[in-house]
């Protein structure tokens, strides 16, 4: 599994929040799963916070982008600018993308499934949730 572009991550999120999804809807009549399709339904829901947070991702670095290709004659006040910026962008990556991501991972795995594809569904989805961690760490120096 890539993740070393936005798009892969996001891809990435993309089709854990529909296949979660999927799962969530194999279950709704199935009494004995209910603990599973509570467990499902709450990881998709924080998927989708994390798929939101990671378009966030992209509009910091389309910012970036456009700055970098503004000219001016003043580099000392482009270079503040970037400074602001990227402190708001870091900020936004370690407290809120990236806290996100463990509290879905820690919820996720202190979730208690019973039937056998939900085991199945937390291990992928814990090991996926993980990447993602490791890989915002290491983008970004974390």
């Amino acid at each position: 599994m890539k993740l070393d572009t936005l798009y892969q991550r996001h891809k990435l999120v993309e089709n854990m929040i529909e296949k979660g999804f999927e799962f969530e809807e194999s279950l709704i009549h199935d009494q004995e799963c209910g603990n599973d399709w509570g467990g499902a339904m709450s990881t998709v829901e924080n998927l989708m916070t994390i798929e939101e947070m990671i378009r966030t991702e992209e509009i910091y670095l389309n910012i970036f982008a456009e700055m970098d290709s503004y000219r001016t004659r003043n580099i000392d006040d482009k270079a503040i600018y970037f400074r602001i910026v990227d402190d708001a962008f870091m900020h936004f990556i370690d407290t809120i993308l990236l806290d996100k991501i463990e509290f879905a991972f820690d919820h996720l795995e202190g979730w208690d499934f019973v039937s056998e594809g939900g085991k199945k569904f937390k291990k992928n989805y814990c090991k996926k949730l993980d990447a993602l961690i490791k890989k915002y760490q290491d983008l970004y120096d974390l």
